[in-house]
């Protein structure tokens, strides 16, 4: 078990791919850092319920929300420091203050809860920046997205 505020590693945030990939330096060496513990739009693009449908919501919610493609690169900045930690369902990166990266995606609405996710350190703020988002009505949540991207369970 991973502890909440376990060891934590300052890197060097070296690029920016998507809002859910980035690269961090530490100690010469490169970290990549994906948002533990959820699902962002682009992985779900990858790994859709219905790959076709859910790309091309994707993408026009992304034409009409431009800035939410650009999400990583307006609240992140390379050769900029941040405290991160990796634990084995990914990167905790502290992007601002105590919050998480994954935290701030999940409470705009551009990322999902990983369905397999379950740290019980976690589960809780996770849950309180997403259903956050739902009441709001933010991002994927006034979409079809969830409906064409994510396998319920039955």
């Amino acid at each position: 078990m991973t502890p909440l505020y376990g060891e934590i590693t300052i890197g060097l945030l070296t690029s920016i791919e998507n809002n859910s990939k980035q690269r961090l330096l530490y100690q010469n060496a490169t970290v990549m850092c994906e948002p533990f513990g959820i699902m962002t739009l682009e992985k779900m693009a990858l790994n859709g319920a219905s790959p076709q449908e859910c790309r091309a919501a994707i993408e026009t919610y992304y034409k009409s929300h431009p800035h939410d493609k650009q999400f990583a690169r307006e609240h992140l900045y390379t050769q900029q420091s941040y405290h991160y930690e990796t634990i084995s369902e990914g990167c905790v990166l502290y992007a601002n203050g105590p919050e998480s990266y994954s935290e701030m995606l999940l409470r705009q609405g551009l990322a999902l809860i990983d369905p397999k996710f379950n740290n019980s350190e976690w589960n809780g703020k996770l849950k309180r920046a997403q259903q956050g988002a739902q009441i709001q009505k933010t991002g994927l949540h006034d979409t079809q997205i969830r409906k064409f991207c994510i396998k319920e369970e039955k």
